[in-house]
């Protein structure tokens, strides 16, 4: 059992919600098969020498830094609290990779009649929370004295009942705090899906396997942000397209039979190609444009 352990990269995933819909997505785009997590808390990919641990997302730190998992995906927001239990301790642990989905951000809010201009408009106030230590680091910083109270779950009821004047939670659309008639005042720090690791260094094997990793998401992202395109110009237009496509790499062109002044252009762009982009490059007599999304890009 030990030396298949020193084998097998073991992977602490979130068991549910819409970070661990989006490990998976990401994973499966990596060619790694994540199986189903309704019945079971530890499943394997064999072809790659992976181990999954679905898990609460607020363990997966603590499995990482005590070396039950090796890597492991969960929010920046819960790496920060995590790491933030004290201001004198120093984290074991650290980002490999942002990961670019799940993104939102930690604010304050607060009721809709709540008066509020400035920072020291929380003295004195008590604000809930499910991050106390980020939100007290936070306080501190700005000198500012408030009370904070730790709630786990259900933020966003916490000035109705009458346990807090503010809140401290999460925030992606704001949805949530427009249906509690909530406002938000201030953002304290933003937050994505992270891949992150424990500062010990794995052996050599895992290590490799780590590696590989790393690349396979860095081709799937650097694919998600880039664009083939493939259209027909006047050979005299062509120094004009870095202008429209600032993002491009050296174009592949290729002559037209029989429009000897024409030629077709292949490009890869890094820039998002939306439909002002289109019509900037029918503007300089582009034709037959076709935009397509690209799967994977390894460099």
């Amino acid at each position: 059992m030990g030396e298949n352990r020193k084998s097998v990269l073991r992977i602490a995933l979130q068991k549910s919600g819409r970070l661990a819909e989006g490990s998976d997505q990401l994973l499966t785009k990596c060619g790694i098969k994540v199986k189903s997590r309704s019945n079971q808390l530890v499943t394997c990919d064999d072809s790659f020498g992976i181990e999954f641990l679905f898990v609460r997302d607020d363990d997966i730190p603590g499995m990482i830094e005590s070396g039950v998992c090796d890597i492991g995906i969960f929010g920046e927001n819960l790496l920060r609290e995590y790491v933030s239990r004290s201001v004198v301790q120093v984290s074991k642990l650290e980002t490999i990779l942002p990961l670019g989905f799940s993104k939102c951000r930690l604010s304050l809010a607060a009721p809709k009649e709540f008066p509020y201009s400035k920072l020291s408009d929380l003295n004195g106030k008590v604000i809930a929370t499910s991050y106390p230590n980020t939100l007290r680091n936070f306080l501190n910083a700005s000198n500012i004295e408030a009370n904070v109270v730790t709630m786990h779950g259900s933020v966003e009821l916490a000035c109705h009942i009458g346990v807090a004047d503010l809140i401290c939670d999460l925030v992606s659309s704001g949805a949530t705090l427009y249906e509690n008639a909530l406002k938000e005042i201030l953002t304290i720090s933003q937050s994505e899906a992270v891949l992150v690791q424990a500062q010990a260094p794995l052996n050599s094997y895992k290590s490799k396997l780590v590696e590989k990793l790393v690349l396979r998401i860095k081709g799937v992202q650097a694919a998600s942000k880039s664009k083939y395109i493939m259209l027909h110009l006047e050979r005299d237009k062509i120094d004009q397209l870095a202008g429209i496509l600032p993002g491009c790499e050296t174009p592949t062109i290729l002559d037209l039979k029989g429009f000897p002044t024409k030629v077709a252009v292949h490009v890869v762009s890094q820039e998002d190609v939306f439909w002002e982009t289109v019509e900037n490059l029918k503007g300089i007599g582009a034709s037959s444009l076709l935009v397509m999304p690209i799967d994977k890009m390894i460099s």
